[in-house]
């Protein structure tokens, strides 16, 4: 566990889903925390500038490469959330992390419903 982990990272798109989907990011320093409300749903880093950010949106967009921190969370169940990231789909157990451009993203929790992320800002 990063000692700086924020509390997570959530903004960019949703895209509709089963009883709605929504996300927040809010920062304070490099620390984020991201809240994602079903899914799927893109969970992107705020600008520098910005300390939080909260978005919707119908389409995904296309993977990307080293442009901050993009993820999309494609599924949530009890303790874990499948996280797609440039094309390629991975289950994070609750507790888990996993590195998305240089920042370390920990899933904090899952209910199924919702889950809260962690990260550090770069």
């Amino acid at each position: 566990m990063l000692g700086t982990l924020a509390v997570a990272l959530v903004a960019g798109g949703l895209l509709a889903g089963c009883g709605g989907t929504s996300s927040s990011v809010s920062c304070s320093g490099n620390n984020c925390r991201a809240t994602v409300t079903g899914a799927p749903v893109e969970v992107s880093q705020p600008d520098p500038n910005q300390t939080s950010r909260a978005g919707r949106s119908t389409t995904r967009r296309p993977p990307r490469n080293n442009d901050g921190v993009d993820f999309t969370v494609n599924a949530l169940g009890a303790g874990w959330a499948d996280i797609e990231d440039d094309g390629t789909v991975t289950r994070i157990p609750q507790g888990g992390t996993f590195v998305e451009d240089g920042s370390t993203v920990r899933l904090e929790s899952s209910d199924g419903r919702t889950a809260v992320f962690t990260f550090t800002r770069r």
